[in-house]
């Protein structure tokens, strides 16, 4: 993974976690079913499933890191690219004034 690849991964991971969140887990839309499980759930187990951008963002990256670079670990590496992704989330957040 070049530094480039590093970047669009990590927008990409952080968009499809925002649109998760924010679109795709509202009601009516397909996954609000989904929605109406992990909002039962304690919040440690709900945060991550759905219940907050960020740590959706961040598990999306923990785990994708591992699946891409798992014969190439790089623990610094795999820290800064989820910890890019959750910023990412975070500009989006803030040019849709979401938080």
């Amino acid at each position: 993974m070049n530094i480039l690849g590093i970047y669009s991964d990590s927008i990409l991971l952080a968009v499809a976690a925002w649109v998760y969140v924010y679109i795709l887990l509202k009601e009516g839309m397909i996954l609000s079913w989904w929605w109406e499980i992990i909002n039962e759930l304690p919040e440690w187990a709900s945060e991550p499933l759905g219940g907050c951008e960020y740590c959706v963002a961040g598990q999306m990256a923990l785990w994708y890191y591992l699946y891409e670079k798992f014969y190439e670990y790089d623990l610094a590496e795999h820290i800064l690219f989820i910890t890019l992704t959750i910023f990412i989330v975070e500009i989006i957040n803030k040019i849709l004034k979401k938080n």
